[in-house]
């Protein structure tokens, strides 16, 4: 199994396991679950696809720890996901940490999160939108390269 694939599947067993009675992982291991996640959407990037588009999402992640901020950069082709941030992003995604790990691996859709009220997205919205192009549909396509549209 590869890196790609345990990392996957780590993180939808996390999402599957999550349920009412336990949302979230123990404090102690909710920095290190963020980490894995950005991994994840890192690991998920099409440069092709992204071209030479440039933007920041900046993810406001309630956590039992408090809101954490995570930033997904994405400048001509490269997508690094920094802790912090000099600068304003393009736009603001607010997600409780368990949708979070549900919708990296597709066990949720960001549509039904955003209708559901489970996704709030402040800023520019349409750039927002740029990550189902970016980073796939859903982003928990089975492993293996990200999946190139028809």
């Amino acid at each position: 199994m590869t890196a790609r694939e345990a990392m996957f599947h780590q993180l939808r067993n996390i999402a599957r396991s999550s349920t009412a009675a336990t949302p979230s992982p123990p404090p102690d291991e909710v920095e290190a679950l963020l980490d894995l996640v950005f991994e994840w959407f890192r690991a998920r990037f099409s440069p092709r696809r992204a071209g030479d588009a440039s933007g920041t999402f900046h993810y406001e992640i309630d956590t039992p720890l408090g809101v954490r901020h995570r930033y997904v950069v994405v400048c001509r082709g490269t997508c690094t996901t920094p802790a912090t941030l000099d600068g304003a992003p393009d736009a603001t995604i607010g997600v409780a940490l368990p949708d979070l790990v549900a919708l990296a691996v597709g066990e949720l859709k960001g549509t039904d999160a955003f209708v559901g009220g489970r996704l709030k997205i402040s800023g520019d919205a349409f750039f927002a939108m740029n990550w189902i192009e970016w980073f796939g549909a859903r982003s928990g396509h089975p492993p293996g390269p990200a999946p190139d549209p028809a």
